[in-house]
């Protein structure tokens, strides 16, 4: 099937906006209209591209290059690196990325084009952002319109003359497209979001990409027509685990992840695969992450009308390193979220030597049926009588399968194996 998005009624609005030089305007509708579309039932999971909203880009670019054309003499390209993010997030593997590029690459400035005004209205958002990325200048760009950030980044990029732009723009953000676009030299990058939904830019062939998953890149790469560069979660090493010996009577589940991976309700809801999973090991359900009281109580109340002990589901609330506490933890065998699956967890409970059982979604068409960032494939399950089996039976194997977790990291998620693509995607 095929992977393009098209709202024929919005773009011919866009298509007059152009014409009238009504940019602002243009802009808004695009970044309203992909806000409002590309979560829908009808295109997550089952779209990535917005063909005709990207040329209408390559045309808001083309106008911004012939409103503000370029010095007749410019200096050469630098070995400056620009990362371009809409925003940036203390949680979730999206920002992680970010920092790893920026801390990785030669001579990085972070631009945020915080097309929805966050950093402008609460400028103390940026409090623990500048922590984070130490010397590295991150800039917001402060203009209350988005043509008017469009223009101050291109007059940026002038400026900086990079050698490499990374783009990792929100899927409804054009803004960092239009603002380099016209600026000849620069290798440009996109990084292309993982959640599986469609996005803006993506079709822009003067742009290198790259994918993080297996699955993901060879879509693109036959649908965009253009080599895909898998780039690897990276999360730092910070040693494998010593487990004690696993018993089906004595053994843990832990897993993780913000409310918006679970579900609350239905066959797959929390406190259903709680359950499930305390039915089927003697030890505890160890979850890491945000969880509402009022979330928790239901689901000890849903444990208790199940005679299992409501406390065996031990909640750990955030924390500041996953690998850290998944090490610290007496817990076996590490569950991915669902029905929302985490990449960037799962690389680190392998890294730190969890087998690792993950929810496979059963629908081949789905853009999330994805098993390529898991050691092994076996270990995926689809309904939670499939997660009980797999529980049951998986101590006998666990050290095989621990050592399988650990290098599966070591081979795949390495910080050897980031700085090799890295430089691929720096030199082309």
């Amino acid at each position: 099937m095929t992977k393009f998005a098209s709202l024929p009624a919005i773009e011919a609005i866009v298509d007059q906006d152009l014409r009238d030089q009504r940019y602002d305007d243009a802009l808004a509708h695009m970044v309203l209209t992909v806000h409002n579309h590309y979560k829908s039932p009808e295109a997550t999971h089952r779209h990535l591209y917005y063909p005709v909203f990207d040329r209408q880009i390559e045309q808001l670019s083309a106008a911004l290059v012939q409103q503000c054309p370029a010095p007749q003499v410019q200096p050469p390209l630098s070995r400056n690196t620009l990362i371009i993010a809409t925003q940036l997030y203390q949680v979730g593997g999206h920002s992680r990325v970010v920092e790893d590029f920026a801390r990785e690459l030669e001579s990085p400035t972070v631009v945020l084009t915080d097309t929805f005004s966050t950093y402008r209205n609460d400028p103390s958002y940026q409090q623990w952002v500048h922590p984070a990325y130490g010397d590295t200048p991150v800039i917001a760009l402060p203009q209350p319109g988005p043509w008017a950030k469009c223009r101050a980044l291109l007059a940026l990029v002038r400026r900086l003359q990079p050698r490499n732009i990374f783009y990792f723009n929100h899927h409804q953000d054009p803004i960092g497209f239009i603002g380099t676009l016209g600026h000849a030299g620069s290798r440009k990058t996109l990084v292309h979001h993982a959640d599986h939904n469609p996005s803006l830019g993506v079709t822009l062939p003067s742009l290198a990409h790259a994918d993080f998953t297996d699955e993901l890149a060879a879509i693109c790469t036959h649908e965009l027509h253009k080599p895909t560069t898998v780039v690897p979660l990276y999360v730092p090493d910070l040693g494998c685990k010593v487990f004690s010996e696993p018993t089906p009577a004595a053994m843990s589940v832990v897993t993780s992840g913000t409310q918006i991976k679970f579900a609350r309700t239905g066959e797959l809801s929390l406190q259903a695969i709680a359950c499930a999973v305390l039915r089927s090991v003697g030890g505890q359900f160890f979850h890491i992450g945000p969880l509402d009281a009022d979330w928790l109580a239901e689901i000890h109340a849903h444990l208790a009308a199940n005679g299992i002990t409501p406390q065996r589901f031990a909640p750990l609330g955030s924390v500041s390193s996953l690998w850290g506490t998944l090490a610290s933890l007496d817990a076996h065998v590490y569950l991915g979220s669902a029905p929302v699956g985490g990449a960037r967890a799962a690389i680190e409970a392998q890294g730190c030597g969890y087998p690792l059982c993950f929810y496979r979604v059963d629908d081949p068409s789905s853009l999330v049926a994805v098993d390529s960032l898991y050691a092994n494939k076996s270990l995926g399950w689809t309904t939670l009588a499939q997660l009980s089996g797999l529980l049951k039976g998986l101590a006998p194997a666990h050290a095989q399968l621990s050592q399988e977790a650990r290098g599966f990291y070591d081979a795949r998620f390495s910080r050897q194996e980031l700085l090799r693509v890295l430089a691929q995607l720096c030199e082309g």
